[in-house]
């Protein structure tokens, strides 16, 4: 029973890394003041909620990102970030539970729908709603593309559950 937690800890704290790694590494800035910026690190998180289930998703979602975050200086978005990447992982770990492929795009869809519009409350609660009104279309395409290459990946995925199981 300690061996399987373990490994599960293990496992979600590598998924961390890697969240934290592609987003941190592969980041295009915003023109906006409010320093937000497009990256992929979305597929990472879809991936660790398919693979791992919603606990963990959340878990690398929200730690990896917020990190990258913080690493890249953008520290105001660190806290809200975390909740917005958590609350995906989550959401698309608990509905890609029997996961088919047509469930994990849904799911993964769906998790960004919820950046999109958590970055939007956000913006317009801490900045003004011009400014997150700007941003939503560069965060819709963050959204496409890291569920494109979610959804590319996914092959890759259900080898590894294979290894995993």
């Amino acid at each position: 029973m300690k061996r399987i937690r373990l490994l599960r800890i293990t496992q979600t704290a590598l998924m961390a890394a890697i969240v934290f790694v592609v987003t941190y590494l592969i980041r295009i800035p915003l023109p906006f003041a409010s320093g937000g910026y497009l990256n992929i690190g979305d597929t990472p998180i879809y991936l660790t909620a398919y693979l791992l289930g919603g606990p963990a998703g959340a878990v690398a979602g929200a730690l990896g990102s917020a990190f990258s975050d913080l690493a890249a200086g953008y520290v105001f978005y660190a806290a809200p970030t975390a909740v917005i990447k958590g609350t995906m992982g989550f959401v698309c770990g608990r509905l890609m539970k029997q996961g088919d492929w047509k469930r994990f795009v849904l799911a993964s869809a769906l998790g960004g729908a919820i950046m999109v519009g958590g970055y939007a409350l956000f913006e317009t609660f801490f900045f003004n709603a011009n400014q997150a009104l700007a941003a939503i279309p560069f965060n819709c395409i963050q959204w496409a593309g890291g569920v494109l290459a979610a959804t590319a990946l996914f092959p890759s995925a259900r080898a590894v559950e294979r290894i995993l199981k």
